[in-house]
């Protein structure tokens, strides 16, 4: 059962999916012809799911689920992967690379790969990036952190 996202508790689970370029509104829309749908009928186990999604600056597909009324595994993972497979594949949003950085430099998200970190000028252990493996909700408010407390900390001198 699809909800607004703002409607989802905080405690609810989230998946964050990061594009290496800019989400145009264009894409909004047909991002959503695909994602709803199927969010509208997912289920696990026969049971309904309470979820819904959004997209942050322009950047990042996020997709959350309230597990306290039902929680999700196995089969219907897999549907929720496919899905986003089908958007990554029909936009070329790169969601999988997961040595892409998400920087937060001059009020504006840069996608770099990690491995280049150490060759932007402007970037260094206090820079901040999104982390992307937080789980839930209510953890988006602290979602912007200094690399030197990421997991790409080494990638820098």
């Amino acid at each position: 059962m699809y909800i607004d996202f703002n409607q989802l508790p905080e405690n609810s689970r989230l998946w964050i999916y990061g594009s290496s370029r800019i989400i145009h509104e264009e894409d909004k829309v047909k991002i959503h012809k695909i994602i709803f749908p199927f969010l509208q009928n997912w289920q696990h186990h026969g049971k309904t799911l309470s979820c819904s999604y959004t997209i942050l600056n322009n950047h990042f597909l996020i997709v959350g689920l309230d597990e306290t009324i039902n929680p999700t595994g196995g089969c219907s993972m897999d549907g929720l992967q496919n899905i986003i497979l089908k958007i990554d594949h029909n936009f070329n949003f790169n969601f999988f690379e997961r040595l892409n950085v998400f920087l937060f430099l001059k009020n504006e998200v840069k996608c770099i790969s990690s491995k280049d970190l150490n060759q932007i000028n402007d970037v260094d252990q206090n820079s901040l990036i999104f982390n992307l493996n937080i789980e839930k909700k209510q953890d988006i408010n602290g979602w912007l952190i200094p690399i030197r407390d990421s997991w790409c900390k080494r990638f820098l001198n």
